[in-house]
């Protein structure tokens, strides 16, 4: 077994990196920034100039595909939101057409997707994953990243896409961006506080594509979130307690945070629950099923 990942070097790509080798597995990464830190192979790739190192794909019997440009770094120009959706869809193209090329079957091919596909809104429904995509950006951007993962059905026995939550970690990703204010004793919740804010712990998300990797039942569309349902009201009142602070400060206003990041604030002003029941029905099991018990693993 011989697994290949995009974005390896990131906050989940570096997690599912450690466990595999842990494992035994043979594990290359293909990235823009050759990075020794886990002391694997590495081999470099440029969507933008159609450039990659085919020696990459030797022997390779799975792919995780992680790879694409941050969606909450930056404000959405027009530039900005053709970089995030072609990052991901041109890179898996341009994967795909050099793995017919060497005409190479793969077990798997996992891709990254988000929860935005359904919509940056808040509705009181929880979505599953056969309920439809939304219309606005963040949604048309999970549906053109999931459609180009699903042309490796070709050749890949099996494909999986897994909607991801907010990434819980300590001391990477959005975690620490969100809880900057509140270890300062300045949080407060964001909007009406009402928005979902549907998550995943970083070893649980990273356990779950190593499942998939080994286990042939896998395949298909999962919501990679945990099963707590709490909103950012809720969110935010359980990271001041971790932290030992108080909230006391109003609601951040909405237009203020439209303001400064326009169109992207949507992201973290708008949330709906999500239901993670078909992985459960997988059997999978949840390290951290509810935010405490995140914290607790820190």
């Amino acid at each position: 077994m011989k697994v290949l990942i995009t974005g390896g070097s990131g906050l989940i790509g570096s997690k599912i990196t450690s466990i595999l080798l842990d494992k035994g597995v043979e594990v290359v990464h293909l990235t823009r920034m050759p990075n020794s830190k886990f002391g694997i192979k590495t081999y470099y790739w440029d969507w933008r100039n159609n450039e990659i190192d085919e020696n990459c794909l030797n022997g390779v019997t799975d792919i995780i595909h992680l790879a694409g440009t941050p969606i909450a770094e930056k404000p959405w120009t027009m530039k900005r939101k053709h970089q995030i959706v072609q990052s991901r869809v041109f890179s898996a193209r341009l994967l795909l057409q050099k793995i017919k090329e060497k005409g190479i079957q793969l077990n798997s091919y996992s891709s990254a997707s988000g929860i935005g596909y359904y919509g940056a809104r808040t509705v009181s429904r929880t979505f599953k994953e056969e309920d439809k995509s939304f219309d606005d950006f963040i949604a048309k951007c999970c549906v053109y990243w999931e459609k180009s993962a699903w042309e490796f059905s070709a050749i890949a026995n099996r494909v999986s896409i897994l909607r991801t939550g907010i990434v819980i970690d300590k001391e990477k990703g959005a975690f620490p961006k969100m809880s900057k204010f509140i270890r300062k004793g300045l949080g407060s919740p964001i909007g009406s506080g009402l928005q979902a804010c549907p998550w995943i712990y970083i070893d649980d998300i990273a356990r779950l594509y190593v499942e998939i990797v080994f286990n042939q039942q896998y395949s298909g569309i999962y919501n990679a979130v945990a099963p707590e349902k709490i909103n950012n009201e809720e969110f935010t009142k359980i990271t001041a307690d971790f932290f030992n602070k108080k909230i006391f400060l109003p609601n951040v206003p909405s237009f203020v945070l439209k303001g400064i990041y326009g169109e992207m604030a949507s992201l973290i002003l708008e949330g709906s629950p999500i239901a993670c029941d078909k992985l459960m029905d997988k059997g999978f099991t949840f390290k951290a099923s509810h935010l405490k018990e995140a914290f607790s693993l820190f």
